[in-house]
């Protein structure tokens, strides 16, 4: 295997990484769209964090 078929090889792995992380950075999002902090409700508190 030439340096350079190593390279294309090396470079199409990165590729399919970084595709595997893009997907799941969109999976994240739509979680976190999907189920916003504080939308549970329960307690009363603002989900803010600041205090009344």
């Amino acid at each position: 295997m030439t340096s350079f078929e190593k390279r294309r090889a090396i470079e199409a792995q990165k590729k399919r990484i970084e595709a595997i992380f893009a997907k799941h950075r969109q999976r994240l999002g739509k979680s976190a769209f999907l189920h916003p902090p504080g939308a549970r409700g329960g307690r009363g508190r603002p989900s803010c964090g600041c205090r009344r």
